[in-house]
């Protein structure tokens, strides 16, 4: 060993002791000086690596660890690593290679077949995300995590009791995963047992990655559904836009049991809200706002469907629940160039891109070419964000008109669907607003189960009005759009 790789091995056992110490940055700067001095050194790579993972620096931990296999090729935990970073990063399809490469390598790996699930099922390929999690679990019996990640991929299927059996599994194997509990509580909802389900939903507010989305209340006593005479109860939304539309219906309910109401949501909601029967005040939902409230007891949001009992038969569902002002319907008519003799559907066609199930549930613009050439039909625009854009270039003869550009809030989305005879959507906020005006809407499903649509129905007794089209497999929009498109001509 010359001098410089022997210093290096020095800042190679430095860095390792102030990773003990807890001092990250500190480490990173040691192996750092270690690779300056030996850049050949795999393991000084290795640990720079894992230091950039634990501090979440992924972009810098995907390079290290390339540089770890490109210094050892026969390192299966490097590729494993990688593949699970990549994954992070939203990147699966080059996760899928790194993770298939470990595997090659070392056979039994069963964190590498557990990850390479992951990728699958994020790829929307959940029979191949099956038989990589059972493969996992062949060779690690009590891998707690492979457990939670299978009932993943079967509750993807729509194989709600199967996927209920694998979390319980994970659950029995690690009692202290809230993910697992919150995990199967959407796999018991999403069989239908509503009491149970949403009881056991409670477990998200534990959820390590979420727990900040609750923990700032922690000082104030939660509501549990007593009457609350001479108190204020501040109700919070805690997920999208949808949820908050979706469950506001228990404000009422809530107002009924006593006190001063209060409810806070996201900005783009608050004028949707305004006059809302059960809510005395609104409040923005940002730190500085709550901050300067006054309150006695919280709730979140979606803990009132726990709270009220509710089954699939005790739903509220009564709609409209939400409604808009006739000034506003009558100023969106006016912007409205359209034949009387037309008829009006409203289109949205992309969910949030910065998840994957905002990614799944998004068909785009292009897939609804079908809807294109039935005669006597106008369409609107409802897409906002990025995809908004996709408005430039409609499929081939669709008659689609853009207001999107005077649309400020939820409350003038609301005025615009008030004057469409039908909303067609992908499953977003937009399906929910047209659901809770009551409005016929028709929403586009993608074959993973998502709880609140429940199994194999075409209606929902969340919303009333609301018809469900469904994939029938992961990605292909065809069958979906040419079942719409039958069902237009039938109206138009």
């Amino acid at each position: 060993m010359n001098e410089n790789q022997s210093k290096a091995q020095q800042q190679l056992l430095l860095g390792n002791v102030r990773i003990e110490q807890g001092m990250l940055e500190d480490a990173i700067q040691c192996y750092q000086e270690g690779l300056i001095l030996c850049p050949g050194n795999a393991e000084l790579w290795f640990n720079l690596a894992s230091t950039f993972l634990d501090l979440r620096r992924l972009s810098e931990a995907v390079e290290a660890f390339q540089q770890v296999i490109a210094l050892r090729p026969d390192l299966a935990g490097a590729y494993n690593n990688l593949g699970g970073v990549l994954l992070e990063l939203e990147r699966p399809s080059e996760a899928v290679e790194a993770l298939q490469q470990a595997i090659a390598l070392q056979p039994d790996f069963a964190e590498a077949y557990s990850n390479l699930g992951n990728a699958y099922l994020k790829l929307q390929r959940p029979s191949e995300a099956v038989k990589a999690l059972q493969q996992a679990i062949v060779f690690k019996p009590d891998y707690a995590a492979a457990y939670d990640n299978l009932g993943n991929a079967l509750q993807f299927q729509g194989k709600a009791e199967d996927a209920i059996g694998a979390y319980t599994r994970a659950i029995t194997l690690n009692p202290a995963n809230a993910e697992a509990y919150n995990n199967r509580s959407k796999a018991i909802l999403l069989s239908g047992n509503l009491a149970c389900g949403f009881a056991e939903y409670e477990w998200r507010t534990k959820v390590k990655r979420r727990r900040h989305f609750y923990e700032w209340c922690n000082d104030k006593p939660r509501w549990g559904g007593e009457n609350f005479s001479g108190k204020r109860l501040l109700i919070y939304d805690e997920q999208g836009f949808g949820d908050a539309i979706q469950f506001c219906r228990y404000l009422p309910l809530v107002k009924a049991r006593g006190g001063i109401v209060q409810f806070s949501t996201k900005l783009p909601l608050l004028r949707l809200f305004t006059n809302f029967p059960g809510i005395d005040e609104l409040i923005e939902h940002t730190t500085a706002a709550i901050a300067q409230a006054q309150f006695d007891l919280t709730v979140p949001l979606m803990s009132l469907p726990h709270i009220f009992g509710t089954t699939l038969h005790t739903i509220p569902a009564s709609v409209p629940y939400l409604t808009v002002d006739q000034h506003s319907i009558a100023a969106w008519r006016s912007k409205m160039n359209c034949s009387s003799t037309n008829l009006r559907v409203g289109l949205a066609w992309a969910g949030n891109p910065e998840n994957i199930s905002g990614q799944s549930r998004t068909c785009g613009l292009q897939a609804m070419a079908p809807l294109a050439g039935i005669p006597s039909l106008t369409f609107y625009s409802l897409q906002k964000g990025e995809a908004a854009n996709e408005t430039n270039t409609p499929p081939p003869g669709m008659r689609l008109i853009d207001l999107t550009d005077d649309i400020a809030d939820f409350a003038d989305t609301a005025a615009l669907i008030m004057n469409l005879d039908l909303v067609v959507s992908v499953d977003t906020a937009v399906a929910h607003l047209a659901g809770a005006l009551g409005k016929p809407v028709w929403t586009l499903l993608p074959v993973d189960g998502e709880w609140r649509w429940l199994l194999a129905r075409s209606d929902t007794p969340w919303y009333p009005t609301m018809r469900l089209f469904r994939q029938s497999t992961p990605g292909d929009w065809n069958g979906v759009m040419a079942a719409v498109a039958q069902e237009l001509r039938l109206l138009s």
